[in-house]
Order: structure tokens, then sequence, then C-alpha cells
């Protein structure tokens, strides 16, 4: 027999999935224990708070989704670029795996409910710094400057949010590899590394 934490655990990553892909106001509670399998009653269980606390837990686990996913990649990799090569192909495995339905893990949420939703939007802040910290922290162990590894940083997180955007239209993941070819050739010139 499953234990709750099992029930919330499952509930937490079938929200995570089903607000990546159709947003927070088109996500009913029926939705979540539909896809997560979990008991009719276990909703208000877990998750007093509602709807609202699902979206913060489900956000907080896209922090260390994002964090796990540059650690991954910087792994495979030897230098900015490779690293951002590394992300682009664990990016697109994972939108070419869901049908091009699975963008970033809070875009939507964030695009539905900042600002207006204070509390939310600071926890989607949260996100985004910490994606932000774990590029710079790969960049300048490469020897990017402080400066410029935070701008790099930014520019990868906006870059890759927007090629999610147009290959989620597209329903093909070459808008992405178009626009991260782009950014290659933008990130060797600000950290000042010859083009091939």
């Amino acid at each position: 027999m499953a234990r709750h934490t099992d029930s919330r655990s499952r509930m937490i990553h079938a929200a995570s999935e089903l607000f990546r892909q159709r947003g927070y106001h088109a996500t009913a509670f029926s939705d979540v224990v539909e896809e997560s399998g979990a008991p009719r009653g276990s909703i208000y269980f877990h998750f007093p708070g509602g709807k609202q606390e699902l979206a913060r837990e489900t956000t907080a686990r896209a922090a260390d989704e994002i964090e796990d996913m540059v650690h991954k990649a910087a792994s495979r990799a030897h230098d900015p670029v490779s690293l951002i090569q590394a992300l682009a192909e664990i990016q697109v495995q994972r939108l070419e795996a869901s049908g091009y339905c699975s963008g970033c893990a809070i875009a939507t949420m964030v695009l539905e409910l900042a600002p207006q939703d204070e509390q939310l939007s600071a926890e989607f802040d949260k996100v985004f710094t910490r994606w932000r910290t774990a590029l710079v922290g790969h960049l300048r162990s490469w020897g990017v400057d402080p400066q410029r590894a935070v701008a790099l940083a930014d520019l990868i997180m906006a870059v890759f949010e927007g090629a999610l955007v147009l290959s989620r239209a597209a329903r093909s993941s070459e808008p992405f590899w178009n626009t991260i070819k782009t950014l290659i050739t933008t990130a060797r010139c600000l950290i000042g590394e010859p083009q091939p």
C-alpha cells in the first residue's frame, strides 16, 4: 500500500506536468487526481491551502529540476559553449518526447499568474534566481568574468524560454536549434572566444 507521502509526491509530479502543458487555470484538481492515480479525497488532505499551495510545491520542484538539469549538462561540458549545447540537447529531448507539449516547468504559470499573485511571483523569481546561480557558477569555473557570466546566464535563460515557445508553436525542434546556434555565436562574442 502506498504511503501518504507517495500520493503527495505523485500529485506534485502530475500537477507539474499538467501546469507545464495546460497552464494553471486550465488544470483542475480532478485532473491532478486522475493523472496521479491518488485517492480522490487526498488532495485537500495533502494540500489544505488548495490549488495555490499545490502551485507553490510544483514551483519548488521546478527549481530543483532546472538546477539538476544545469548540473547534468555541465557534467558533459568543458566550456560555456558546450554547456549551452548540452542544455539544448536535454531540453530538445524532453520537448520531442512530450510531442511538443512540455516547455519550461513554470513559464505557463508565470504568464498566467505574475504579477497578479505576489506570493507565487516571488516563488517564480526564486526559480530563475536558482537557474541563474547554477549557470553563473559553472561559467565562472571556466574563467568567465563575473559580470559577463551573469549577462550570459540571463541571455541563456531568455533564449531558451523563447526558443521553447517557438518550437511548441511550430511542433518542430528546428526553431529551437536555429535560435540556439545564434545564442552560441553570441556567447562566443560575449566571452571573447574565437568563432570556429
